[in-house]
Parts: structure tokens; sequence; C-alpha cells
């Protein structure tokens, strides 16, 4: 299990005046950057600490949605951001 496996979202956030990248799977865990990639990178550096700690401790890793299609998301500030989103959070594609 590694980073790379978890659905990401990334966006601009106006208020922070950063991109914001958030994981669907750890809703607690969050990155800043300056650029989409860096707030990515940083977050995907996290989540596997966080996997890794939690594979040590013997716990539970929570696994991405297996029926997840990846989407490309128009988020705020007229930038782009690819996000695996769930045909089961309802809405039609």
């Amino acid at each position: 299990m590694n980073a790379s496996q978890y659905t990401y979202e990334v966006m601009w956030s106006k208020d922070d005046r950063a991109f914001i990248a958030r994981v669907v799977e750890f809703p607690s865990l969050v990155a800043h950057g300056s650029s989409r990639g860096s707030s990515l990178r940083q977050l995907r550096g996290v989540v596997d600490a966080v996997v890794k700690d939690l594979a040590n401790s013997g716990e539970d890793i929570l696994l991405q949605n297996s029926d997840s299609l990846l989407t490309e998301k128009r988020a705020t500030g007229d930038s782009r951001a690819k996000a695996k989103a769930s045909s089961k959070r309802g809405g039609k594609r």
C-alpha cells in the first residue's frame, strides 16, 4: 500500500492564496503549496508516512474505492485538477 493508491483533489483557495490538496480517504489530511504539483507532492509524502505508520502498528489501512473513475474537475481560480470520483456519490456525470 502506498500514497499513489488514494484519491486526491487539488484546488485553488482564494482565501489562502495557495493550492490545497486533499485525500478523500483521509479527510483530515491537507497540504498547501504554490502549485498543484507542490501541494500534491507534500500531501503524498504525508499519506505515505501515515500508511506506513498504520501498517507498522497493525491498524487497518483505508483502501481506495474500487469503482473510482479518473475524471477532470474544474477548480476555482481557473485551474484544472485531476481527481478520482466515485460513481456511488450520486449525481450524473
